[in-house]
């Protein structure tokens, strides 16, 4: 049930073919509706329904999941899906290359385009033709109308081969620029944008100097292009006011034919089509819009890049935002991916390409890429360019250099010989954020345009004192410029330095010459509290850009020194409460990374092995044998060297005082104590290593294998090579081939770092595991030297034997084995199968100590999964590039060997679970949770043990405390089945959180009444039912409260034919007023009279009309708005979240976590009581929080037991989250600074130490960081 999926043509490439199978196998299977599919296959129903949306290709773990739900082949999809992966990866490889793009969006035509260069044919001709009788010809047209790409594309081509054409814009400094240009004698000049002659250049004599260069008689043509608003300064001066009177050519908007020419042509010379109604779309929607040419190149150019296959679609066009939204759309998304420093900086460069208006539209300002570097004083981050050398040096930081990378990635901006530039000045009207940055700092900009220039004047004069800002210009630069020094570059810095020092100096000779010596006393006493209040000003400006440099230091060694990291957080906190350091303090409190311990010894040839607990390292090296506390970095044990021997060690054992060693093929037992070997044991030509209890060896050889006792000296089971398989090409035989090749290069069972060798010991050495490739696995039965028959296991392959994938649990109980598919576990004694894990490439799993947990890497992640339910992983850790060589899990804590050196890694990383182990997990799953609006308490609903029933109860949300049951509601179900497929739950709180309106609908049969209850959450009592005769025949999917509480909002299932809400008055008991078309779940503004759709729709009431297409997303997920209606925020199945204005006017950003590498539907949204903060959780329960003014990230996820979390509410004062899980009970999280701080002080016991302080804040007096509550906000405000 739900919206219809929208229709899917199967030749639009890859991904459109294979969700159209998708959908093709799930009508063969009776229509199986996505509820019952999600039961089955344990994968929400939003992520079942994108599989098939036709969107991007799923992951395979999904797919397979949905085939099984629907009754498919999965080998047979599995290599579907592989087809398909191959397919779409060549269709991107051919077509994603920025240089085949057939739009430029904001960027202009150069010369070379001019191939594709269509539908200004007509003026370009009568340009042409201009140019051939005038000397002076003006083009004057709008901003966005094309003016500089029919220069360069549509008039330079069309000119005389070998006639010599120069094309300039003025700049700032026009004739000193464009002096030897124009003095070249170059018969033909073309001078672009040349209002920057009015905008830029600020020196009436310049100008003059540069028209008259310009208007040399020695010159042939002159083209100049100018903006619209600007032609009347053409009157100034005598030669423009001629050209402009005799030849002016306006640049008309495009008709019909010509916009289609624009549109159509340029794909078409790329192969591509676009859809007829997209080309009638753009018509329309530019038709109307002046100076629209540059936004509709930049929504072709974003629709190319989410084409389907060969052809643009209008469904592209609307993803993309449109000609409205392309450009916000594209912006948003790349400032939603950088850090907060990052986000600074972007602004900071983005303002700085721009000249605010007097009385005329903003214009954009062209820099050199110096002016938007930092300088030392504002520096502090690396530098990565720049001359050390001369007073006006200046270093490009990491932070800039990225930014300005990203936004010319984006062709928001132009790189070109040194000089930065806007894209298009349709950047400064079509992104809000730019705008109202702009607006904000509207006079500061001003004042910094003329301090800049000023500054460059001074320079030029050699610093001339006379040029200095004296009187209201300095006071003036003073007030805006004295908490934005960082905005400033050093010259611009030194200029107002001067322009201060001069001042100063002034001030001394005025009061010796005019003033007594007891005014000048008085005089010096009030200086001197000035200058101190100037200097307590700047020694708060220094502490807080220390404190932003320490947070992004923090940020750096979070995987590298966790503890530093956690310490450096704290401190940058203590030292300026800033959102920087606020967000770095949060990371620290809820980062998993804990401790990181690296083998000092770190020879290539050295081995290691962590023990059974991951608490203690062994590290083997030629000189010396070690043993270390990786929590403490301790060395707990020293012994001798392995020497000589070293060639020639096999696996070692943490816990075991002895190695096995080669001496040619017979294996002996070293004893690390004396450093000596024993008697030779047995043979062996193919390997050996210990078993996990450091008790036994196991010895290969190509005819059998043999387990020891080490110490006894006692063979404890010997297995023959199958008898069945021949020396000749068989699994066994290549297996042992490769090992003797491996055995070749290094006299060990190593196995190229990766392998085990192809048997498996229990920890309690009671049984062994054999791989024979290509056959079932064999399980062996030691102390009775018999093979169990053990049917259930599977056959396995040469790189499951080698690569370590067959693994015991501590306990002995479970058998686990990494396979194509993922990860499936066995219980020993019954054979049943316990566990089975869907996700593929994962290598080295290990149990928990208790045997409920699984932890395994991918390579780019280690992951953990709840074995009695394995949908989800628990918990994900993002490796930073190590590869993983071992891996310990307790109950707490995650313990890795990794490491880029060698075959043993030399790092010990030490990770918190945090609550993804939490032990309060049910494996009943809840059908529905909703937080009171004040977030104090939690409706819940469980299906009843006899699985007929859905019980609701109301609990504490704090504490998790049963405050009251109110009862169950029947849902009538087939036998084995669950009232999660075939029964929808209704629950929904009054805007007072005083009632809670709950039911049941059955969706398959009508056989179970419908009833909504009323509940007064204070009396503890049932006050109204609504009876199925009044909620009518037709289920329901939600209900929500209506205005002033007085009436419900009943969404119906939708049908084919139907989709409403009916608003029934409470009071009356009646339907009142009918919303037509309404899909999904219903949200009501806080001032009653706007309701939103999950569908994307919107009504006013109490008229019940609803409102022309607002772009909101068609797929919501979760929904809510700010408790003042200022924001409006929808989550979908993508991940992101669309926050809007509260009206729903616009789209204010995106918010997308560029650090998520999986799929996650957003499952639940909330905002603070104060509106500023956002949280977001995913339905694999990544948790986040937002800001919602910067859309920025606050600090790291916040940690979750990693079920899905439907409901989501802050407490009424904002210091707690409260998150409901579908398993879990109520997980409740400080977000305060101040428990942050407590929670960092408790994980690493201590702050920063006066040395560690003063290496890295030496300019900042030291504090003590880990005090109580009380000092640590005396401090953090200080």
């Amino acid at each position: 049930m739900g919206r219809r999926e929208r229709p899917l043509d199967p030749t639009e490439g890859a991904v459109a073919r294979f969700a159209y199978e998708l959908r093709k196998l799930r009508q063969e299977a009776d229509g199986l509706t996505y509820r019952a599919m999600a039961a089955r296959a344990h994968y929400s129903t939003a992520t079942l329904a994108q599989a098939a949306a036709g969107d991007r290709l799923p992951s395979l773990q999904v797919t397979l999941a949905y085939v099984a739900a629907c009754g498919g082949d999965p080998d047979e999809w599995e290599r579907r899906w592989h087809r398909a992966a191959e397919e779409e990866t060549a269709d991107r490889r051919a077509m994603d290359d920025p240089g085949q793009a057939p739009y430029l969006g904001l960027a202009r035509f150069e010369v070379g385009d001019h191939q594709r260069f269509f539908g200004r044919d007509r003026l370009v001709e009568r340009l042409v033709g201009m140019v051939g009788r005038e000397p002076v010809v003006v083009l004057v047209g709008p901003s966005g109308s094309g003016k500089s790409s029919l220069l360069r594309a549509g008039l330079v081509p069309r000119l005389p081969k070998g006639l010599r054409v120069h094309v300039l814009a003025p700049g700032p400094h026009p004739a000193a620029t464009h002096a030897d240009v124009l003095a070249s004698g170059a018969p033909v000049v073309l001078v672009d944008q040349f209002e920057e002659l009015f905008t830029l250049c600020t020196d009436p004599d310049e100008r003059a100097r540069f028209l008259d260069l310009l208007f040399d008689g020695s010159r042939q043509r002159v083209v100049l292009a100018v903006r619209a608003d600007f032609y009347g300064h053409l009157t100034r001066h005598p030669r423009l006011a001629e050209a402009a009177q005799d030849a002016t050519l306006l640049v008309a908007p495009m008709g019909p034919d010509e916009l289609r020419e624009t549109i159509v042509r340029p794909a078409a010379l790329g192969g591509l089509v676009v859809e007829r109604t997209l080309t009638a779309r753009l018509l329309d929607d530019v038709s109307d819009e002046p100076g629209a040419l540059p936004l509709m190149s930049h929504a072709l150019l974003e629709t190319w890049r989410r084409r389907r296959g060969r052809n643009l679609t209008e469904a592209a066009y609307e993803a993309a935002g449109g000609i409205h939204g392309a450009i916000a759309h594209t912006a948003e998304e790349l400032y939603a991916g950088l850090t907060p420093a990052q986000a600074v900086t972007a602004r900071r460069i983005l303002l700085r390409l721009v000249t605010p208006g007097q009385g005329t539209p903003d214009t954009r300002r062209p820099a050199d890429r110096a002016e938007l570097a930092v300088g030392d004083e504002a520096g502090g981050a690396e530098a990565v360019g720049g001359d050390a050398a001369g007073d006006d040096a200046v270093k490009e930081d990491a932070d800039t250099v990225l930014v300005l990378e990203r936004l010319a990635r984006a062709r928001l901006i132009t790189l070109d010989d040194g000089t930065v530039d806007l894209a298009h000045e349709a950047l400064l009207t079509a992104w809000p954020r730019l705008r109202t940055w702009i607006d904000e700092d509207r006079e500061r900009l001003r004042a910094q345009r003329h301090l800049t220039e000023a500054a460059h004047t001074w320079a030029s004069l050699h610093r001339d004192p006379d040029s200095l800002y004296r009187g209201v210009r300095l006071a003036g630069a003073e007030e805006h410029f004295a908490r934005r020094e960082s905005e400033l570059t050093p010259l611009e810095r030194e200029f107002l330095d001067g322009s201060t020092g001069a001042r100063h100096r002034e001030r001394r000779r005025a009061r010796t010459r005019f003033t007594l010596l007891s005014v000048l006393v008085v005089l010096s006493l009030v200086a001197g509290l000035v200058a101190w209040q100037q200097n307590r000003s700047s020694e708060q400006r220094h502490a807080e850009a220390e404190a932003r440099r320490i947070a992004g230091v923090a940020e750096s060694l979070r995987m590298s020194d966790p503890v530093t990291s956690m310490r450096l957080g704290l401190a940058a906190w203590r030292v300026a409460d800033l959102p920087e350091t606020r967000s770095a303090l949060l990371a620290a409190a809820a980062q998993h990374e804990q401790h990181v311990f690296t083998d000092p010894d770190r020879g290539k040839q050295t081995m290691r092995r962590l023990s059974a607990d991951g608490r203690t390292l062994l590290s083997l090296g030629t000189d010396r044998v070690t043993r270390w506390d990786v929590d403490d970095d301790r060395r707990t044990a020293g012994l001798p060297g392995l020497g000589a021997t070293m060639t020639q060690a096999g696996f070692p054992r943490t816990d075991a005082d002895w190695l096995p060693v080669f001496e040619g093929t017979e294996v002996a037992v070293h004893d690390l104590a004396t450093g000596r070997a024993g008697a030779p044991l047995t043979d062996a030509d193919d390997g050996v290593e210990m078993g996990p209890s450091g008790r036994t060896l196991v010895a290969y050889d190509g005819t059998r294998i043999e387990l020891w006792d080490a110490r006894s000296r006692h063979k404890l089971l010997e297995i023959e090579n199958p008898g069945t398989l021949s020396e000749g090409g068989t699994p066994w035989a290549r297996l042992t081939a490769v090992r003797k090749q491996l055995q070749r290069e290094r006299r060990t069972a190593v196995l190229s770092g990766e392998g085990m060798p192809d048997a498996t010991v229990s920890p309690d050495d009671r049984h062994l595991a054999l791989c024979a490739p290509g056959r079932r696995l064999q399980l062996w039965d030691v102390g009775r030297q018999r093979r169990i028959s053990a049917l259930w296991l599977p056959e396995v392959s040469v790189g499951t034997c080698l690569q370590e994938q067959i693994t015991f649990s501590p306990d002995g109980r479970l058998l686990g084995i990494i396979d194509t598919s993922g990860f499936r576990a066995w219980r020993i004694d019954t054979g049943r199968q316990v566990a089975a894990v869907e996700y593929s490439g994962l290598k080295l799993a290990q149990f928990s100590a208790d045997g409920t947990f699984m932890a395994a890497s991918d390579g780019d992640e280690i992951l953990v999964w709840r074995l009695t339910t394995p949908v989800f992983p628990v918990f994900r850790h993002r490796l930073s590039g190590e590869v993983v060589k071992e891996i310990r899990l307790d109950r707490n804590t995650l313990r890795y060997l990794g490491g880029a050196e060698g075959v043993w890694g030399p790092t010990v990383h030490t990770v918190a679970l945090g609550r993804a182990t939490t032990s309060d997990w049910s494996t009943t799953r809840t059908s529905a949770e909703r937080f009171s609006p004040d977030g104090t308490t939690l409706a819940t609903v469980r299906p009843d043990p006899d699985g007929k029933h859905l019980r609701f109860r109301l609990l504490d949300a704090r504490t998790g405390r049963g405050l009251a049951d109110l009862g169950r509601m029947p849902c009538e179900v087939p036998e084995g089945d669950t009232p999660l497929i075939h029964c929808t739950v209704t629950l929904s709180y009054d805007s007072t959180g005083k009632t809670l309106a709950y039911g049941v609908a059955h969706y398959v049969t009508a056989r179970t009444p419908e009833r909504i209850r009323l509940y007064d959450t204070q009396d503890r009592r049932v006050t109204t039912t609504l009876t199925p005769d009044e909620l009518g025949p037709t289920p329901l999917a939600h209900i929500a409260f209506g205005p002033d509480d007085r009436s419900l909002l009943l969404t119906e299932e939708p049908t084919p034919d139907t989709a409403e809400t009916r608003v029934w008055d409470i009071g009356r008991r009646t339907t009142t007023d009918t919303l037509s078309g309404t899909s999904g779940g219903t949200l009501l503004h806080p001032e009653g009279d706007l309701v939103v759709t999950t569908g994307g729709e919107a009504y006013r009431l109490p008229a019940g009309t609803r409102l022309p297409s607002t772009g909101l997303p068609g797929g919501g997920t979760a929904m809510a708005f700010s408790p003042d209606g200022r924001y409006f925020a929808v989550g979908e199945g993508s991940g992101r979240v669309e926050l809007w204005d509260g009206r729903l006017k616009g789209r204010l950003g995106v918010l997308a976590d560029p650090d998520t590498t999986t799929y996650q539907y957003v499952s639940a949204v909330a905002f603070s009581p104060d509106g500023r903060t956002l949280a977001v959780v995913g339905d694999e329960g990544t948790l986040r929080l937002w800001d919602v003014a910067s859309r920025r990230r606050i600090g790291s996820p916040l940690p979750t037991p990693g079920d899905t979390v439907g409901a989501l509410a802050f407490s009424p004062d904002g210091t707690l989250l409260h998150a409901a899980g579908d398993h879990t009970p109520v997980q409740t999280y400080e977000i305060t600074p101040e428990a942050a701080a407590d929670t960092v002080c408790r994980r690493v016991r201590d702050g920063l130490s006066p040395e560690e302080w003063h290496r890295q804040l030496p300019d900042v007096p030291y504090r003590e960081t880990c005090t109580s509550t009380s000092a640590a906000r005396t401090n953090a405000t200080r």
